[in-house]
């Protein structure tokens, strides 16, 4: 790895770790929504470190796209009035602590007895090539009609949740 490759390899980990914690600690839940895109372009960046490009344009599209579009239109469905006077106290959140560093410590753990072997990574893919084109031949070809109908009942879905929304507004 060159100096270049671990500078964006250190600008683009911090960009989807930064996201992540923006994620969790923000209050207001459209910030939260941004901070998740900002985590999801973090990592479609650590993607194209890999040279993953295939996954990177997924990772963009789909999760960075549909996924926060997606919770946008369930914010809007959802009245933050009534959940701002639901109470603030959860009590089992101490639970939730004491589960998440017990299994934050088995993975420490787990990972400082693994012994892997990171020089030989990568070989095989290259002497394999790119399955981006059978993938698309395939799903176009053979799975063209289901993949049809998902998008018409994505688009089905997408006009309920604004027809849903829109009822409430005069």
């Amino acid at each position: 790895m060159t100096g270049i490759e671990a500078c964006v390899f250190a600008i683009v980990s911090l960009m989807a770790i930064v996201g992540a914690l923006g994620v969790v600690f923000c209050r207001n839940p459209y910030h939260s929504a941004l901070w998740m895109v900002f985590s999801f372009v973090g990592i479609a960046g650590l993607f194209a470190l890999l040279q993953a490009y295939f996954l990177t344009a997924l990772q963009i599209i789909v999760y960075a796209g549909a996924i926060v579009v997606m919770i946008a239109f369930v914010m809007m469905t959802i009245d933050f009035r009534k959940v701002r006077g639901l109470s603030k106290f959860v009590p089992q959140w101490l639970w939730g602590l004491i589960i998440s560093f017990g299994i934050l410590i088995d993975l420490f753990i787990l990972t400082s007895k693994m012994k892997i072997d990171v020089s030989q990574a990568g070989k095989n893919l290259a002497i394999a090539g790119s399955n981006t084109k059978a993938l698309g031949m395939e799903l176009f070809t053979s799975y063209l009609f289901p993949f049809e109908m998902v998008a018409v009942i994505l688009l089905v879905a997408l006009i309920g949740v604004v027809v849903l929304t829109k009822r409430g507004i005069k």
